[in-house]
Protein backbone atom coordinates (compact mmCIF):
# COMPACT_ATOMS: atom_id res chain seq x y z
CA UNK A 1 0.00 0.00 0.00
CA UNK A 2 1.56 3.43 -1.13
CA UNK A 3 2.08 6.08 2.52
CA UNK A 4 0.11 9.18 1.62
CA UNK A 5 2.77 11.94 0.99
CA UNK A 6 0.95 14.64 1.73
CA UNK A 7 0.16 13.58 5.36
CA UNK A 8 4.03 11.99 5.91
CA UNK A 9 5.68 15.54 4.49
CA UNK A 10 3.18 17.41 7.06
CA UNK A 11 3.51 15.03 10.07
CA UNK A 12 7.51 15.91 9.83
CA UNK A 13 7.99 19.35 8.35
CA UNK A 14 4.85 21.31 10.70
CA UNK A 15 6.47 20.55 13.88
CA UNK A 16 9.84 20.92 12.62
CA UNK A 17 8.60 24.41 11.49
CA UNK A 18 7.29 24.93 14.98
CA UNK A 19 9.95 23.75 16.71
CA UNK A 20 12.78 25.66 14.45
CA UNK A 21 10.35 29.61 14.56
CA UNK A 22 10.08 29.07 18.60
CA UNK A 23 13.64 29.21 18.52
CA UNK A 24 13.73 31.86 16.07
CA UNK A 25 11.60 34.15 17.93
CA UNK A 26 13.50 33.97 21.23
CA UNK A 27 16.36 34.70 19.02
CA UNK A 28 14.34 37.87 17.78
CA UNK A 29 13.14 38.52 21.09
CA UNK A 30 16.66 38.51 22.29
CA UNK A 31 16.90 41.22 20.20
CA UNK A 32 14.38 43.38 20.99
CA UNK A 33 15.20 43.43 24.88
CA UNK A 34 19.20 44.14 23.57
CA UNK A 35 17.84 46.83 21.34
CA UNK A 36 16.04 48.49 23.94
CA UNK A 37 18.15 48.04 27.13
CA UNK A 38 21.38 48.31 26.07
CA UNK A 39 21.05 50.06 22.68
CA UNK A 40 22.09 49.92 18.94
CA UNK A 41 26.08 48.66 20.36
CA UNK A 42 24.36 46.04 22.27
CA UNK A 43 22.62 44.89 18.77
CA UNK A 44 26.17 45.58 17.14
CA UNK A 45 28.00 43.35 19.25
CA UNK A 46 25.99 40.46 19.28
CA UNK A 47 25.94 40.78 15.51
CA UNK A 48 29.37 40.49 15.74
CA UNK A 49 29.32 37.19 18.26
CA UNK A 50 27.10 35.66 15.80
CA UNK A 51 30.04 34.54 13.48
CA UNK A 52 31.57 32.28 16.27
CA UNK A 53 27.84 31.09 16.66
CA UNK A 54 27.50 30.25 13.16
CA UNK A 55 30.76 28.17 13.42
CA UNK A 56 29.94 26.07 16.55
CA UNK A 57 26.74 25.50 14.98
CA UNK A 58 28.60 24.73 11.36
CA UNK A 59 30.09 21.76 13.14
CA UNK A 60 26.78 20.67 14.89
CA UNK A 61 25.01 20.69 11.95
CA UNK A 62 27.75 18.82 10.14
CA UNK A 63 27.68 16.16 12.67
CA UNK A 64 23.92 15.95 13.36
CA UNK A 65 22.52 15.71 9.91
CA UNK A 66 25.65 13.79 8.18
CA UNK A 67 25.03 10.88 11.31
CA UNK A 68 21.02 11.13 10.87
CA UNK A 69 21.49 10.45 7.28
CA UNK A 70 23.35 7.14 8.25
CA UNK A 71 21.23 6.18 10.66
CA UNK A 72 17.71 6.98 8.87
CA UNK A 73 18.93 4.75 6.25
CA UNK A 74 20.18 1.88 8.44
CA UNK A 75 16.29 2.11 10.04
CA UNK A 76 14.65 2.15 6.73
CA UNK A 77 16.47 -1.31 6.58
CA UNK A 78 15.22 -2.60 10.06
CA UNK A 79 18.77 -2.72 11.15
CA UNK A 80 17.71 -0.59 14.49
CA UNK A 81 20.81 -1.96 16.92
CA UNK A 82 23.29 -0.57 14.61
CA UNK A 83 21.48 2.36 13.81
CA UNK A 84 21.45 2.99 17.62
CA UNK A 85 25.57 1.86 17.73
CA UNK A 86 26.09 4.53 14.90
CA UNK A 87 23.70 7.38 17.06
CA UNK A 88 25.63 6.62 20.60
CA UNK A 89 28.96 7.15 18.24
CA UNK A 90 28.15 10.62 17.22
CA UNK A 91 26.70 11.81 20.21
CA UNK A 92 30.08 11.54 22.35
CA UNK A 93 31.58 12.74 19.18
CA UNK A 94 29.32 16.03 19.20
CA UNK A 95 30.43 15.89 23.45
CA UNK A 96 34.23 16.10 22.34
CA UNK A 97 33.54 18.50 19.77
CA UNK A 98 31.49 21.29 21.55
CA UNK A 99 34.20 20.94 24.92
CA UNK A 100 36.85 22.06 22.14
CA UNK A 101 34.94 25.16 20.74
CA UNK A 102 34.11 26.44 24.08
CA UNK A 103 37.99 25.72 25.33
CA UNK A 104 39.54 27.59 22.42
CA UNK A 105 37.35 30.88 23.10
CA UNK A 106 37.38 30.90 26.64
CA UNK A 107 41.00 30.72 26.60
CA UNK A 108 41.68 33.39 23.75
CA UNK A 109 38.22 35.67 24.08
CA UNK A 110 40.33 39.33 23.50
CA UNK A 111 42.20 37.53 20.50
CA UNK A 112 38.81 36.08 19.16
CA UNK A 113 36.91 39.37 19.69
CA UNK A 114 39.92 41.35 17.64
CA UNK A 115 39.71 39.00 14.75
CA UNK A 116 35.66 39.47 14.73
CA UNK A 117 36.83 42.96 14.15
CA UNK A 118 35.80 44.48 17.30
CA UNK A 119 37.36 47.37 18.95
CA UNK A 120 36.95 50.16 22.40
CA UNK A 121 33.71 49.65 23.97
CA UNK A 122 32.44 47.19 21.29
CA UNK A 123 35.25 44.73 22.09
CA UNK A 124 34.25 44.53 25.74
CA UNK A 125 30.41 43.72 25.06
CA UNK A 126 31.68 40.87 22.32
CA UNK A 127 33.87 39.61 25.14
CA UNK A 128 31.19 39.89 27.52
CA UNK A 129 28.20 37.88 25.49
CA UNK A 130 30.56 35.25 23.89
CA UNK A 131 32.00 33.97 26.85
CA UNK A 132 28.78 33.56 28.80
CA UNK A 133 27.44 32.16 25.34
CA UNK A 134 30.35 29.64 25.84
CA UNK A 135 30.20 28.52 29.40
CA UNK A 136 26.61 26.53 27.50
CA UNK A 137 27.93 25.82 24.39
CA UNK A 138 27.42 21.64 25.05
CA UNK A 139 23.54 22.32 25.55
CA UNK A 140 23.28 24.84 22.33
CA UNK A 141 25.03 22.06 19.96
CA UNK A 142 23.33 19.22 22.35
CA UNK A 143 19.63 21.09 21.67
CA UNK A 144 19.78 20.86 17.55
CA UNK A 145 21.80 17.90 17.09
CA UNK A 146 19.00 15.55 19.79
CA UNK A 147 16.11 17.27 18.20
CA UNK A 148 17.14 16.35 15.15
CA UNK A 149 17.34 12.50 16.32
CA UNK A 150 14.26 12.92 18.12
CA UNK A 151 12.23 13.54 14.73
CA UNK A 152 14.25 10.67 13.40
CA UNK A 153 12.94 8.43 15.84
CA UNK A 154 9.77 8.97 14.45
CA UNK A 155 8.71 11.63 17.16
CA UNK A 156 8.32 15.32 15.73
CA UNK A 157 6.07 16.18 18.10
CA UNK A 158 8.03 15.31 20.76
CA UNK A 159 10.41 17.84 19.76
CA UNK A 160 8.70 20.62 18.93
CA UNK A 161 7.33 20.66 22.34
CA UNK A 162 10.81 20.68 23.79
CA UNK A 163 11.70 23.43 21.43
CA UNK A 164 8.75 25.27 22.69
CA UNK A 165 9.24 24.90 26.43
CA UNK A 166 13.03 25.71 25.58
CA UNK A 167 11.68 29.17 23.73
CA UNK A 168 9.48 30.49 26.49
CA UNK A 169 11.51 29.61 29.27
CA UNK A 170 14.46 31.71 27.15
CA UNK A 171 11.65 34.83 26.90
CA UNK A 172 10.81 34.92 30.82
CA UNK A 173 14.63 34.56 31.67
CA UNK A 174 15.21 37.44 28.91
CA UNK A 175 12.75 39.63 30.99
CA UNK A 176 13.88 38.94 34.50
CA UNK A 177 17.57 39.38 33.68
CA UNK A 178 17.37 42.16 30.80
CA UNK A 179 15.14 44.23 32.30
CA UNK A 180 14.58 43.28 36.25
CA UNK A 181 18.28 42.39 36.83
CA UNK A 182 19.62 44.79 34.63
CA UNK A 183 22.55 42.28 33.24
CA UNK A 184 22.64 44.01 29.95
CA UNK A 185 24.48 41.36 26.99
CA UNK A 186 25.13 38.80 29.90
CA UNK A 187 21.75 38.46 31.21
CA UNK A 188 20.21 37.88 27.68
CA UNK A 189 23.23 35.35 26.57
CA UNK A 190 22.40 33.22 30.96
CA UNK A 191 18.87 33.41 29.95
CA UNK A 192 19.25 31.47 26.23
CA UNK A 193 21.98 29.23 27.90
CA UNK A 194 19.66 27.90 30.88
CA UNK A 195 16.96 27.78 27.89
CA UNK A 196 18.84 25.30 26.00
CA UNK A 197 20.03 23.76 28.76
CA UNK A 198 16.09 22.62 29.89
CA UNK A 199 15.83 21.63 25.81
CA UNK A 200 18.60 19.66 26.07
CA UNK A 201 17.39 17.25 28.91
CA UNK A 202 13.83 17.09 27.95
CA UNK A 203 15.09 15.68 24.17
CA UNK A 204 17.75 13.41 25.85
CA UNK A 205 14.66 11.67 28.69
CA UNK A 206 12.70 10.82 24.68
CA UNK A 207 16.08 8.05 24.43
CA UNK A 208 15.40 6.26 27.31
CA UNK A 209 11.79 5.10 26.52
CA UNK A 210 11.23 1.53 26.78
CA UNK A 211 9.74 1.87 22.77
CA UNK A 212 12.06 3.65 21.25
CA UNK A 213 13.43 2.81 17.90
CA UNK A 214 16.78 4.67 18.73
CA UNK A 215 19.21 4.37 22.57
CA UNK A 216 21.97 5.05 24.25
CA UNK A 217 24.16 1.64 23.86
CA UNK A 218 28.38 1.00 23.87
CA UNK A 219 29.12 2.54 20.43
CA UNK A 220 32.06 0.89 18.44
CA UNK A 221 34.91 3.51 17.48
CA UNK A 222 35.15 4.00 13.81
CA UNK A 223 37.19 6.35 11.77
CA UNK A 224 35.90 5.45 8.88
CA UNK A 225 32.46 5.84 9.92
CA UNK A 226 33.20 9.23 11.57
CA UNK A 227 34.76 10.43 8.26
CA UNK A 228 31.22 8.98 6.33
CA UNK A 229 29.26 11.65 8.60
CA UNK A 230 31.52 14.56 8.21
CA UNK A 231 31.14 14.06 4.61
CA UNK A 232 27.87 13.67 4.78
CA UNK A 233 27.37 16.96 6.55
CA UNK A 234 29.66 18.45 5.19
CA UNK A 235 27.42 20.79 2.75
CA UNK A 236 25.21 22.12 5.73
CA UNK A 237 28.46 22.43 7.60
CA UNK A 238 29.35 24.61 4.54
CA UNK A 239 26.26 26.40 4.38
CA UNK A 240 25.87 27.20 8.67
CA UNK A 241 29.42 27.62 8.15
CA UNK A 242 28.70 30.38 4.88
CA UNK A 243 26.76 32.53 7.74
CA UNK A 244 29.26 32.69 9.74
CA UNK A 245 31.55 34.35 6.57
CA UNK A 246 28.44 36.48 5.30
CA UNK A 247 28.06 38.15 8.69
CA UNK A 248 32.03 37.88 9.27
CA UNK A 249 32.64 39.66 6.02
CA UNK A 250 29.87 42.36 6.00
CA UNK A 251 30.86 43.45 9.43
CA UNK A 252 34.03 44.01 8.45
CA UNK A 253 33.38 46.28 4.93
CA UNK A 254 30.40 47.47 6.47
CA UNK A 255 32.44 48.59 9.29
CA UNK A 256 34.81 49.71 7.06
CA UNK A 257 32.66 51.91 4.65
CA UNK A 258 29.13 53.14 6.83
CA UNK A 259 30.47 52.77 10.58
CA UNK A 260 28.81 51.56 13.55
CA UNK A 261 25.35 52.08 12.33
CA UNK A 262 25.51 50.15 9.43
CA UNK A 263 26.45 47.29 11.46
CA UNK A 264 23.50 47.55 14.21
CA UNK A 265 21.45 47.91 10.67
CA UNK A 266 22.73 44.32 9.44
CA UNK A 267 22.12 42.80 13.09
CA UNK A 268 18.18 43.66 12.85
CA UNK A 269 18.09 42.17 9.09
CA UNK A 270 19.84 39.35 10.71
CA UNK A 271 17.27 39.20 13.08
CA UNK A 272 14.43 39.07 10.37
CA UNK A 273 16.63 36.33 8.93
CA UNK A 274 16.68 34.21 12.15
CA UNK A 275 12.54 33.76 11.48
CA UNK A 276 12.76 33.93 8.01
CA UNK A 277 15.63 30.73 7.71
CA UNK A 278 14.17 29.08 10.80
CA UNK A 279 10.85 28.43 8.71
CA UNK A 280 12.72 26.82 5.54
CA UNK A 281 15.00 25.24 7.85
CA UNK A 282 11.99 23.69 9.45
CA UNK A 283 10.95 22.60 6.33
CA UNK A 284 14.25 21.40 4.45
CA UNK A 285 15.25 19.39 7.61
CA UNK A 286 12.11 17.96 7.97
CA UNK A 287 12.30 16.23 4.65
CA UNK A 288 15.66 14.38 4.62
CA UNK A 289 15.15 11.62 7.68
CA UNK A 290 12.03 10.87 5.35
CA UNK A 291 13.89 10.64 1.91
CA UNK A 292 16.84 9.12 3.71
CA UNK A 293 14.43 6.20 5.27
CA UNK A 294 12.36 6.01 1.76
CA UNK A 295 15.79 5.38 0.08
CA UNK A 296 16.71 2.48 3.06
CA UNK A 297 13.51 1.02 2.16
CA UNK A 298 13.34 2.16 -1.93
CA UNK A 299 10.54 3.90 -1.85
CA UNK A 300 11.62 6.85 -4.59
CA UNK A 301 7.77 7.93 -5.28
CA UNK A 302 8.11 9.05 -1.74
CA UNK A 303 11.23 10.96 -2.20
CA UNK A 304 10.11 12.20 -5.74
CA UNK A 305 6.94 13.36 -3.81
CA UNK A 306 8.50 15.00 -0.62
CA UNK A 307 10.71 17.22 -2.40
CA UNK A 308 7.97 18.69 -4.49
CA UNK A 309 5.96 19.88 -1.82
CA UNK A 310 8.51 21.23 -0.06
CA UNK A 311 10.11 23.20 -3.01
CA UNK A 312 6.44 24.53 -3.69
CA UNK A 313 6.40 25.38 0.34
CA UNK A 314 8.84 27.02 0.85
CA UNK A 315 8.57 28.97 -1.93
CA UNK A 316 5.42 30.12 -1.01
CA UNK A 317 7.16 31.25 2.44
CA UNK A 318 9.77 33.17 1.05
CA UNK A 319 7.15 35.03 -1.35
CA UNK A 320 5.36 35.93 1.93
CA UNK A 321 8.50 36.87 3.71
CA UNK A 322 9.57 39.07 0.87
CA UNK A 323 6.12 40.66 0.64
CA UNK A 324 5.99 41.24 4.59
CA UNK A 325 9.73 42.77 5.01
CA UNK A 326 9.32 44.84 1.85
CA UNK A 327 6.08 46.75 2.29
CA UNK A 328 6.05 46.72 6.61
CA UNK A 329 10.22 47.08 6.89
CA UNK A 330 9.70 50.13 9.22
CA UNK A 331 7.19 48.73 11.31
CA UNK A 332 9.52 45.42 11.81
CA UNK A 333 12.90 47.54 12.63
CA UNK A 334 10.84 50.31 14.88
CA UNK A 335 10.20 46.80 16.95
CA UNK A 336 14.08 46.50 17.93
CA UNK A 337 15.21 50.51 17.59
CA UNK A 338 13.33 53.91 17.72
CA UNK A 339 16.81 55.60 16.60
CA UNK A 340 15.36 57.45 13.54
CA UNK A 341 18.54 57.56 11.63
CA UNK A 342 18.80 53.59 12.33
CA UNK A 343 15.33 53.09 11.22
CA UNK A 344 15.61 54.78 7.79
CA UNK A 345 18.81 52.99 6.82
CA UNK A 346 17.73 49.63 7.44
CA UNK A 347 14.76 50.20 5.94
CA UNK A 348 16.39 51.21 2.45
CA UNK A 349 18.29 48.21 3.03
CA UNK A 350 16.36 45.82 4.09
CA UNK A 351 14.19 46.41 1.16
CA UNK A 352 17.06 45.33 -1.32
CA UNK A 353 17.83 42.52 0.69
CA UNK A 354 14.71 40.61 1.11
CA UNK A 355 14.46 39.62 -2.41
CA UNK A 356 17.22 36.49 -1.69
CA UNK A 357 13.81 35.57 0.50
CA UNK A 358 12.28 33.98 -2.93
CA UNK A 359 15.26 31.84 -3.66
CA UNK A 360 16.51 31.18 -0.19
CA UNK A 361 14.35 28.11 0.57
CA UNK A 362 15.12 26.74 -2.88
CA UNK A 363 18.81 26.67 -2.42
CA UNK A 364 18.09 25.08 1.54
CA UNK A 365 15.85 22.27 0.33
CA UNK A 366 18.06 21.62 -2.79
CA UNK A 367 21.18 21.07 -0.61
CA UNK A 368 18.79 18.86 2.06
CA UNK A 369 18.01 16.70 -0.43
CA UNK A 370 21.02 15.91 -1.92
CA UNK A 371 22.96 15.54 1.97
CA UNK A 372 19.94 13.19 2.25
CA UNK A 373 20.96 10.28 -0.68
CA UNK A 374 24.39 10.90 0.79
CA UNK A 375 25.75 12.61 -2.54
CA UNK A 376 27.57 15.47 -0.05
CA UNK A 377 29.38 16.74 -2.86
CA UNK A 378 26.84 18.38 -4.61
CA UNK A 379 25.16 19.52 -1.25
CA UNK A 380 28.21 21.12 -0.15
CA UNK A 381 28.52 22.54 -3.72
CA UNK A 382 25.09 24.26 -3.36
CA UNK A 383 26.08 25.48 -0.34
CA UNK A 384 29.18 26.63 -0.96
CA UNK A 385 27.84 28.72 -4.24
CA UNK A 386 24.91 30.90 -1.74
CA UNK A 387 26.81 31.43 1.27
CA UNK A 388 30.84 31.68 -0.19
CA UNK A 389 31.63 31.75 -3.99
CA UNK A 390 29.22 34.31 -4.95
CA UNK A 391 28.55 36.38 -1.64
CA UNK A 392 32.94 36.73 -1.66
CA UNK A 393 32.38 37.64 -5.27
CA UNK A 394 29.12 39.77 -4.75
CA UNK A 395 30.56 42.14 -1.26
CA UNK A 396 33.50 42.61 -3.64
CA UNK A 397 32.35 43.86 -7.15
CA UNK A 398 28.82 44.95 -6.26
CA UNK A 399 30.05 47.81 -4.16
CA UNK A 400 31.95 49.25 -7.00
CA UNK A 401 29.06 49.03 -9.27
CA UNK A 402 26.26 50.71 -6.62
CA UNK A 403 28.34 52.36 -4.10
CA UNK A 404 27.44 51.45 -0.26
CA UNK A 405 24.22 50.47 -1.86
CA UNK A 406 25.93 46.73 -3.51
CA UNK A 407 26.36 45.29 -0.36
CA UNK A 408 22.53 44.56 0.34
CA UNK A 409 22.24 43.47 -3.61
CA UNK A 410 24.79 40.74 -2.96
CA UNK A 411 22.64 37.82 -1.03
CA UNK A 412 19.56 37.95 -4.07
CA UNK A 413 22.28 37.94 -6.96
CA UNK A 414 24.09 34.91 -4.72
CA UNK A 415 20.65 33.10 -4.42
CA UNK A 416 19.50 33.11 -7.99
CA UNK A 417 22.85 32.20 -9.55
CA UNK A 418 22.85 29.22 -7.25
CA UNK A 419 19.23 28.33 -7.97
CA UNK A 420 19.68 28.31 -11.77
CA UNK A 421 23.08 25.55 -11.14
CA UNK A 422 21.36 23.66 -8.38
CA UNK A 423 18.62 22.95 -11.18
CA UNK A 424 20.77 21.60 -13.34
CA UNK A 425 21.83 18.72 -10.95
CA UNK A 426 18.56 18.10 -9.89
CA UNK A 427 17.28 17.82 -13.30
CA UNK A 428 20.06 14.63 -13.61
CA UNK A 429 19.37 13.24 -10.76
CA UNK A 430 18.23 9.17 -11.77
CA UNK A 431 16.80 9.33 -8.59
CA UNK A 432 14.04 11.90 -9.40
CA UNK A 433 13.25 11.49 -12.66
CA UNK A 434 12.14 15.18 -12.82
CA UNK A 435 9.54 14.90 -15.48
CA UNK A 436 7.51 12.94 -12.99
CA UNK A 437 7.35 15.24 -10.51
Amino acid sequence: MKKDIRRLFFKYTIPGVVGMMVTSLYVVVDGIFIGKAVGSDGLAAVNMVEAVIAFSFALNIMIATGSATIVAIKMGEKKLHEASKIFSFFVLTLILVAGGVSFFILTFPEQTAIFLGATGTLKNMVIEYMTMIMYFNIFFMGTYFLEIFVRTNGRPTYSMSALIIGGVLNIILDYIFIIQFDYGLKGAALATGISQTVATLILIVDFFRSDSQLKFVKPDFSFSLLLRGIFNGSSEFVSELSLGFIIFIFNLIIMREIGKIGVSAFSIINYVNTVVFALLLGVSQGIQPIISYSLGANERYVIRGILALAMKTVFIIGSIAFTSMFIFSEDIIRTFSTNDELLVFTSKAAKIYCFAYFLNGINMVMAAYFTAIENAKLSAFISALRGIIFVFIGVTVFPMIWGVEGIWFTMPVAEVLTTIIGYRFIKKCKILKLYSL
